[in-house]
């Protein structure tokens, strides 16, 4: 699992900058158009998944499977970090981008917390699926990328 952290640390660093930046567009008054025309996570996610999917199988020599549970890790930390500006805004009473009913439920009502828990854990699950395919897609094209020619 080490190993695995260390092959998408750049990926969770853009993720955590996409995070913050989705915040500081929310808790400062931008619509929540703006801070997803900016700062939208989920495209993001499936962008990294398939990169990190592709470079699993054309720099590190690995499987189907690895890419897969590359995509689906990059998906998970988009997920927690989701799920936890979630959380926090409520218990916090600040109105983000993460308490937004339109990014919880896709309507404009009220959302209770309770609510909004049980619809972003199924998030967790959902999407690391999709990150994990994701990577399998990204892992199908990582044959596009040119072997390393010898020195």
């Amino acid at each position: 699992m080490k190993d695995r952290i260390e092959f998408i640390r750049l990926a969770i660093v853009l993720l955590v900058l996409f995070f913050i930046g989705k915040l500081v567009v929310g808790a400062s008054g931008g619509s929540y158009d703006l801070g997803n025309r900016l700062f939208a996570m989920v495209p993001m996610t499936v962008h990294l998944a398939l990169i990190w999917g592709a470079m699993t199988r054309a720099f590190r020599g690995e499987g189907a499977g690895s890419a897969f549970k590359t995509g689906a890790s990059i998906a998970l930390v988009a997920q927690i970090l989701i799920f936890s500006g979630t959380i926090l805004s409520y218990l916090l009473g600040a109105s983000t981008h993460f308490n937004d009913p339109m990014a919880i439920v896709g309507a404009d009502r009220e959302v209770g917390l309770g609510e909004a828990v049980g619809a972003r854990a199924f998030g967790i699950v959902v999407n690391s699926v999709i990150g994990g395919v994701a990577g399998l897609i990204g892992y199908a094209l990582g044959g596009m990328i040119p072997a390393k020619k010898a020195a």
